[in-house]
């Protein structure tokens, strides 16, 4: 298993509250990322940075694409919790191509409270 990598940024636009990037390449095996246990390791780090009162950043450089169950494990769960407005709020993505966004989206779509 390839060693966890958080980086801390600053929010700018938010001066009181600070995120981490989550880099997904890094705490996975492969460049598509299909089970349920990858996106586990990805909510725990998850949970420890929302534990330290920080904005998550899903960075997905490197990886070609996602299955609805990796989805649900990263942000069905988050909604389902707290709902779409939380998730928009607390969770960014960049470096993700079309399919995974749409994949992301659809898993919030089908989640929402």
């Amino acid at each position: 298993m390839v060693k966890p990598v958080i980086e801390s940024r600053h929010d700018s636009h938010n001066t009181t509250r600070s995120f981490e990037i989550i880099k997904i390449r890094n705490n996975v095996d492969t460049d598509f990322v299909g089970s349920r246990y990858a996106g586990e390791i990805i909510r725990n780090l998850m949970d420890k940075t929302f534990k330290e009162k920080k904005k998550v950043i899903l960075d997905f450089k490197g990886i070609s694409g996602i299955t609805q169950s990796f989805g649900d494990e990263i942000v069905g769960i988050y909604t389902r919790e707290f709902g779409t407005n939380w998730v928009k709020e607390n969770i960014k993505v960049k470096n993700a191509n079309e399919k995974i966004r749409k994949i992301l989206n659809w898993v919030v779509g089908y989640s929402k409270k």
